[in-house]
């Protein structure tokens, strides 16, 4: 077995737009996959083999097997993009060899090299093999390296779209399993909302009716701060990535700032150190979204004892990354739930029970979108510290 040298893989970024997700740019996509390009071929003469590989070595990954065998050990050790194998080779032909790897190799391209009076094994490899091509021997190298490109386009193309297909089926059933939750979640403080003002039409005591309207007001800012999640989770979901130049500082006071009116925000100390020794570029808005939640849950889950609550966020920003955490001494997280906290409507704790449990998966969400990170500590009655890790695009391709 024989492979060329050159195994260089260039990483691209490039960022999306508010685009339909059907509405996929095939040109681009083809230009923005992984650069290495994996082509087995497969001959039983070792003149062929060394021929095949002086001719192809500078324009692809190639990779050499005398039979059928050593042909299914490769496949079975790298992520061969295309196939070219010789029809006539000794135990297993071409045709057989292709038709062999159809179910584990779906995706694979293939090409069958055979003579011109080899007509049945051609409408074989079509009907059992599924090959893209067959090509004629001898074969001319000008020619043959087209059919390649082209078939290795589609099998980019069958990568792609099988990725496509996949993400849709996922985001149809977070899309079926959020829209319930949602509509239960609603439907609670709306039939509560309801009730109160029933019983206000029919109390005359004006101290009652006053708290009743306390309630009411209570289960509206339920409600709200519900509806906030889900336009966050629906703009993660929609728009494309923003690149903006981020001061930390500003940022933290900002959302700290935003957070004011909540209850026991007065009572909590609050300290930000921020070290930001190089200029930093991500999506600001989403970065806002996710220490809104962070600092919202350290106020929220904040506990009245005797000692001092604080909330302290602390900012590392480099060349490479920037690492967040968000500190506090408040209620904790009992260990068997640690794992599920980000998981959709998930909720543990008393003071939980007015939220939408939609606040640490938003965050886990867009961190994926953005390539970033979250991780947690938490010990139950002495705090959490929540540390998210976000990359620095100040370099990558626009």
């Amino acid at each position: 077995m024989v492979h060329s040298k050159d195994k260089g893989q260039k990483n691209c970024f490039f960022s999306e737009k508010n685009e339909n997700l059907l509405n996929v740019n095939v040109k681009a996509m083809i230009e923005a996959a992984p650069q290495r390009k994996l082509v087995l071929y497969i001959d039983d003469e070792p003149k062929n083999l060394t021929s095949f590989k002086s001719v192809f070595r500078r324009h692809y990954e190639v990779y050499l097997a005398a039979s059928a065998d050593e042909g299914m050990d490769i496949m079975t050790q790298i992520p061969i993009q295309l196939v070219i194998t010789d029809q006539r080779m000794p135990k297993v032909t071409g045709v057989e060899f292709l038709e062999k790897i159809n179910d584990k190799f779906p995706d694979v391209s293939r090409i069958l090299l055979t003579g011109y009076s080899d007509f049945d094994a051609i409408i074989d490899a079509i009907n059992k093999g599924r090959i893209f091509k067959y090509v004629a021997k001898p074969w001319k190298a000008e020619e043959l390296k087209h059919t390649i490109d082209t078939a290795l386009e589609l099998s980019i193309l069958k990568k792609y779209n099988k990725e496509l297909i996949d993400t849709l089926q996922k985001t149809n059933y977070e899309l079926d399993r959020f829209i319930y939750r949602a509509a239960h979640d609603l439907r609670g403080p709306i039939a509560n909302l309801l009730g109160l003002i029933n019983l206000t039409k029919i109390e005359e005591d004006l101290h009652t009716i006053k708290h009743y309207n306390q309630l009411k007001e209570h289960t509206v800012k339920r409600m709200d701060s519900f509806i906030h999640d889900i336009v966050d989770y629906s703009g993660n979901i929609r728009l494309g990535l923003e690149k903006n130049h981020i001061d930390f500082q500003v940022v933290v006071d900002n959302v700290i700032k935003q957070n004011e009116f909540l209850p026991n925000f007065t009572k909590i100390k609050k300290e930000v150190w921020v070290e930001q020794s190089t200029e930093f570029v991500n999506d600001k808005n989403r970065l806002e979204v996710i220490l809104n939640n962070l600092i919202r849950n350290a106020i929220r889950f904040s506990v009245d004892t005797d000692r001092e609550p604080f909330l302290r966020v602390e900012v590392r920003s480099g060349e490479e990354k920037a690492v967040i955490s968000v500190i506090d001494n408040g209620e904790g997280i009992e260990p068997e739930y640690q794992d599920k906290i980000f998981e959709m409507f998930f909720r543990a704790g008393d003071n939980s029970r007015d939220a939408s449990g939609l606040g640490l998966f938003i965050v886990k969400d867009i961190l994926a979108k953005i390539g970033g990170s979250i991780t947690v500590e938490s010990e139950k009655y002495k705090g959490s510290t929540f540390t998210v890790e976000l990359p620095n695009l100040k370099n990558e391709q626009q």
